[in-house]
């Protein structure tokens, strides 16, 4: 006995006449897939082969493309070492699918490195920073933690209620972003008083406020003023220590 073949919903339509089906020849054929991308491939069938199956297709995007979009990218992720894939995603208007298919791509290929931190996987151009340097970076991606390690970077030795204040966020927020940079050996609290103050350790103002110029211009647009006078303080006197 043949076993019946079940009909599809959408053939169920007492208007419908089976010659009215379109049935892709065999063969190479361009298409377009999700996104208004063309792409190469061929048509296959069912597993009779017998033209009678849904067909289906298998192909590729053009190497080209592949690799254009690929290359955006990596420039991307060289230009802002600690990004992640949202950041990537958003700034170069790119289906999250896509930039995790790249993404996944380079680091297979050694192009670039990754680490997870908290909620986020950041990535970083392989082989330019070590890890503490990739921690900081990674907390200058991210809005809030980076304002407060500014602020402490403008004010040394602020407390948690300064902090939030000067932030603009509350003092819940405040202390979990403290609590993580403390965690990560960027930030040291100092509890001995009657509130906690914070300072930098593990990092320097000057490596700070040279990662925010070369790859955060619009912090450092905002910050320029206060940061600048620190990065030539700090550089003047690294130079009279090398001279000495």
């Amino acid at each position: 006995m043949t076993a019946m073949r079940r009909t599809p919903p959408f053939f169920q339509n007492p208007e419908f006449r089976p010659e009215d089906i379109h049935t892709p020849p065999r063969g190479e054929l361009t298409v377009l897939r999700a996104g208004l991308r063309r792409v190469s491939g061929t048509f296959t069938y069912g597993p009779d082969n017998d033209g009678t199956g849904i067909p289906q297709f298998s192909g590729t995007e053009p190497k080209g493309a592949t690799e254009t979009t690929r290359q955006r990218i990596l420039v991307y992720i060289t230009s802002h070492p600690g990004t992640h894939l949202r950041q990537v995603s958003r700034e170069l208007a790119l289906a999250m699918g896509d930039v995790q298919y790249h993404v996944h791509r380079l680091e297979r290929d050694g192009e670039v490195t990754s680490m997870r931190r908290g909620f986020y996987r950041f990535f970083f151009p392989s082989t330019l920073f070590g890890e503490r340097q990739r921690d900081v970076l990674a907390v200058l991606t991210l809005d809030t933690p980076r304002e407060l390690l500014l602020a402490i970077v403008e004010n040394p030795g602020s407390s948690q209620e300064e902090l939030a204040r000067v932030v603009g966020v509350s003092q819940p927020t405040a202390s979990w972003h403290l609590r993580r940079l403390a965690d990560l050996g960027i930030v040291l609290r100092d509890k001995s008083g009657r509130s906690a103050i914070h300072t930098l350790t593990g990092t320097s103002p000057l490596e700070i406020a040279t990662f925010i110029r070369n790859y955060h211009p619009t912090s450092w647009e905002r910050w320029s003023g206060r940061l600048a006078d620190i990065f030539i303080s700090y550089s003047a006197e690294e130079d009279a220590g090398a001279e000495q």
